[in-house]
């Protein structure tokens, strides 16, 4: 399979999966700007950006909002 014949969704587990096992960010395969290239990066990137949007952090704010 080449590379443009893979999914986006799979193009973001792999950077997903790449995170998990290690990886730095540098070892996307994808050529830089490509829309692989992003997608891998977003997934790699992917539990960083949805961290703040987590339920612990909504509800500690919500907590400091009542101690005011």
């Amino acid at each position: 399979m080449t590379i443009s014949a893979r999914s986006p969704t799979a193009i973001s587990d792999e950077g997903r999966h790449a995170r998990d096992r290690g990886d730095p960010v540098t070892a996307n395969p994808y050529p830089p700007g490509s829309d692989a290239h992003r997608t891998w990066e977003r997934g790699y990137r992917m539990p960083d950006e949805e961290a703040p949007a987590s339920e612990p952090a909504a509800e500690e704010a919500g907590r400091s909002d009542r101690a005011s």
